[in-house]
């Protein structure tokens, strides 16, 4: 069986120190024709967990579950089973030209440094000085995200996506972790400008892949779905 380590990009600091996660490292194997029939298989694709299931076979540790990566680990491993099961060349066709990428090129973004053995890193809001715990979500807090947000735009339900996941984002406010004060926070007291102060600050420090890259003048974000595995997507 052929294997390869995967350096994490949170370096395991986004995990207790009883987890396995904690050492920053995954052993993922080659892909085989049995990961390619996981690809094609249309149950998981129907319910959307077509790529955990595909983790869930490349990654050896059994003790390592999906669920519990955050999203930008979970990118990481997804960009390197792709590399293992048909190498780093990937083809994009953007307005017409064809452009080849180099996956292996691709580099890391976020701060590791600032967390310590846990997803939660503090921030202080400029304009109110609110005092936030903010959680860096894990691949099934994000899964059920985005579960929730579906079943309320087919149920044509109003909401507010930016709220809601700012909702989920915010561990606590001012030492108050009650959901519903959270809530109420949100979408009663929190400013438009310190709404956006959240979101790029995290997307600074929150650890991951970068896959926006330059093609043609233009800044194209690689999706990571089922045809990332395939030759080529149009953007």
């Amino acid at each position: 069986m052929l294997t390869e380590i995967v350096t994490l990009p949170s370096k395991g600091k986004l995990y207790s120190e009883d987890s396995p996660l904690a050492k920053g490292e995954v052993e993922i194997r080659y892909m085989t024709t049995k990961d390619e029939d996981i690809l094609t298989t249309q149950s998981y694709i129907e319910k959307g967990i077509v790529l955990d299931k595909l983790l869930e076979s490349v990654i050896v540790s059994k003790d390592i579950k999906v669920d519990d990566l955050v999203v930008g680990d979970k990118q990481a491993l997804l960009l390197q089973t792709r590399v293992l099961g048909y190498g780093s060349s990937y083809t994009v066709k953007v307005n017409g030209k064809v452009h080849d990428i180099d996956l292996t090129k691709l580099k890391e973004r976020g701060r590791p440094d600032l967390f310590q053995n846990a997803p939660y890193i503090e921030y202080e809001l400029s304009k109110s000085k609110k005092k936030l715990v903010l959680k860096i979500l894990t691949s099934k807090e994000s899964n059920e995200l985005q579960n929730e947000i579906d079943i309320l735009t087919e149920k044509g339900i109003p909401f507010g996506e930016v709220s809601l996941r700012l909702s989920k984002i915010i561990n606590s406010v001012d030492g108050n972790s009650d959901t519903e004060v959270i809530k109420t926070f949100v979408n009663e007291e929190l400013l438009a400008f310190d709404s956006l102060s959240i979101r790029t600050f995290l997307e600074l420090v929150t650890p991951d892949i970068d896959f926006t890259v330059e093609l043609g003048g233009e800044e194209v974000e690689i999706p990571i779905g089922i045809n990332f595995f395939y030759p080529s997507f149009k953007a």
